[in-house]
């Protein structure tokens, strides 16, 4: 077995959770960015955002994003451990479920 082979890749994982997994990590990247901004750089304009009213929006997009990217990453590492299919299918609908009710939980808070 090469070890091109045994990397992880969207033939294994199926071609929209791939996609969706790499799309959710780029767009953490400008979301974390804004966060800390808003957290540690309020003086240097980042406060504008809050004072507008969109920073509330943006930190639950983020939140969502980091469940879809979480839930997409156990999803993989589940697949690769080649489990039985029973205990894939639990692992994945457990986790799926959970982040779930913690995403409506924080809208509901």
């Amino acid at each position: 077995m090469s070890a091109r082979s045994s990397m992880r890749g969207p033939e294994t994982y199926g071609y929209l959770p791939w996609i969706v997994h790499r799309v959710s990590a780029l767009a953490l990247v400008p979301l974390l960015t804004v966060h800390i901004g808003v957290q540690l750089y309020p003086d240097y304009g980042f406060a504008t955002l809050t004072e507008w009213g969109i920073y509330g929006p943006l930190l639950d997009l983020t939140l969502a994003l980091v469940l879809v990217h979480a839930f997409l990453g156990i999803r993989g590492t589940v697949i690769e451990t080649r489990l039985s299919d029973r205990s894939t299918k639990f692992v994945v609908w457990g986790t799926g479920i959970g982040l779930f009710l913690l995403f409506v939980t924080r809208l509901l808070a």
